[in-house]
């Protein structure tokens, strides 16, 4: 145990310098350590510390960041059906046109994605897509073009389009007369 106590106390020993280090030992034969000198005391040498210097590193550069792809699109409008239009098919489909400058960039991974009722629906690589079975009543459109990473790179506009289809229940067609 004196030995390990002992071997602490020379492994601090570098934190203290430049300080002098007594060693003595009282009479029950116990080894004792000061910095103050004493009656009895030895004074002991220190090896100084053995240290490592590391071999120098060139300096870390981040790798530069690839310049931002320039927004290209100028243009980009839902240009069919109009705002509060009133559509009338009985098979549901809604044509949707948009109008965008310059033309779809298909080759970089783009898409445009039409939101029906805020839900996108399949991604199409035209300016034009078609909503099949759309259900009756009131519904907003709008349009996005999306990267390859389904990032928005611009919207349009959003419109609201009403849509009738005749029913089983209220066919349209000419009554008789009440007599």
């Amino acid at each position: 145990m004196h030995r390990l106590a002992t071997l602490v106390i020379l492994a601090l020993l570098p934190v203290l310098a430049p300080a002098a280090v007594y060693k003595w030992t009282d009479a029950n034969g116990t080894v004792h350590f000061t910095d103050t000198p004493r009656e009895g005391a030895e004074e002991v040498h220190v090896a100084p510390p053995q240290t490592y210097t590391p071999a120098q590193l060139p300096p870390i550069t981040p790798e530069p960041e690839p310049p931002p792809v320039p927004v290209d699109y100028t243009r980009f409008e839902l240009t069919a059906p109009a705002n509060e239009a009133t559509l009338r098919d009985n098979t549901g489909d809604i044509t949707v046109t948009f109008a965008m400058e310059p033309a779809l960039k298909v080759g970089r991974g783009h898409k445009l994605i039409v939101l029906l009722d805020g839900q996108a629906q399949p991604p199409v690589k035209a300016s034009t897509a078609i909503l099949k079975n759309v259900e009756r009543g009131s519904h907003s459109l709008q349009g996005q073009i999306v990267d390859s990473r389904g990032e928005v790179i611009i919207a349009s506009q959003s419109v609201t389009v009403h849509l009738f289809r005749q029913s089983v229940l209220a066919p349209n067609r000419a009554r008789p007369a009440p007599r």
